[in-house]
């Protein structure tokens, strides 16, 4: 039942991905909202390859490659996303800066787990 589920709920953005490619047209849609969606997908990613739950994996790879059609019709069929070569470079100033809060976050969560474990070996050692 799962992997029904896990292979299935992506598709269920297959109706909007025919419109992009069919229509060309992408008036409504934000490229900041699929980039994010994209980026902090590989959260979940990791934690299911980091814990090997196949339908968690299945699920987030094709969540992964309808967040890339998304973002590549989007910009595809967007023209005024077109960029001059000064906002290709303010685009990858802003994504660089995107991936350092991510990654900030996730080095201050496992700082918070990590202490949280030593709390709890203390607790141990306390106890004996």
């Amino acid at each position: 039942m799962m992997y029904a589920v896990a292979v299935g709920m992506p598709f269920t953005n297959l109706p909007q991905l025919m419109q992009i490619y069919t229509t060309k047209v992408t008036t409504g849609l934000s490229i900041s909202t699929w980039v994010m969606y994209l980026a902090f997908g590989f959260i979940p990613l990791l934690y299911a390859v980091s814990n090997r739950l196949k339908p968690l994996i299945i699920s987030n790879v094709l969540w992964m490659i309808i967040y890339v059609f998304m973002i590549v019709g989007i910009f595809r069929y967007s023209p005024h996303l077109v960029p001059t070569a000064y906002d290709k470079l303010l685009h990858i100033n802003n994504l660089g800066k995107a991936i350092n809060q991510i990654g900030l976050f996730c080095v201050s969560i496992a700082f918070a787990l990590f202490g949280l474990d030593l709390v709890e070996v203390r607790k141990g050692y306390a106890k004996n």
